[in-house]
């Protein structure tokens, strides 16, 4: 799904089938609870800005509005991305939020000044790039958050990729569904790679830890 030349109406499908499978399995409230608690960080009133970053179909920021209009507090979210598939996909799904800017973006070239955002978020997008990439944008996440950031992404396992395989074989005939999602948890990193990784991009005390439906998270609270 990562790649330019992908067909664009079975990567809308596959956006599809990643939304419910956010939606179900773990991922919106995973995301969700790791970003409201931040939330203390901005003064009652002001409003609170994220940077999403590999937007994918904008599920993440859609839900985020959501979440914070529940707890009363006004939020302005940049949805990234550098596919404008994706792009035009997520404007559709998040169609008449105003809470919700999406800008054309290079996750390795980002143009944003440091603390230019509250919170920067990352879901499902991580596992894509290799270890040394992986490092910089932990960085650029640390740089440009105020508050802290939080990367959602897969835990490898073997066990997870079966299930992938399982799930995706009874639920879908999409072929990049079918194949992305057990590459994904095959290529994913682990929690001790992870570590690492946050360790040698000097962001600070990053907490690490999985979540239901073989999630990882990395979690910067400054």
């Amino acid at each position: 799904m990562d790649r330019p030349e992908a067909d664009p109406n079975i990567l809308e499908d596959d956006l599809r089938n990643l939304r419910i499978i956010n939606r179900y399995f773990g991922g919106l409230r995973a995301l969700r609870n790791a970003v409201l608690p931040m939330a203390i960080g901005v003064r009652p009133g002001e409003t609170i800005t994220i940077l999403d970053l590999a937007t994918g179909s904008s599920d993440q920021p859609v839900m985020l509005v959501k979440a914070f209009e529940r707890i009363g507090r006004r939020v302005r979210i940049v949805a990234v991305d550098r596919n404008e598939v994706m792009l035009e996909t997520g404007r559709k799904f998040a169609s008449g939020m105003k809470e919700i800017e999406f800008e054309r973006r290079d996750l390795m070239n980002l143009p944003y000044q440091g603390g230019s955002f509250d919170i920067v978020t990352c879901s499902l997008a991580i596992h894509h790039f290799s270890r040394e990439d992986g490092i910089k944008i932990l960085r650029e996440m640390n740089r440009i958050s105020r508050l802290g950031f939080v990367v959602n992404d897969l835990s490898r396992s073997y066990i997870g990729a079966a299930t992938a395989w399982l799930y995706t074989r009874l639920t879908t005939r999409n072929p990049m569904t079918r194949y992305d999602s057990v590459i994904s948890v095959l290529r994913a990193f682990t929690r001790e790679e992870l570590t690492a990784m946050a360790v040698e991009a000097g962001v600070g005390r990053v907490k690490v830890y999985t979540a239901p439906f073989f999630r990882l998270l990395a979690v910067l609270e400054k």
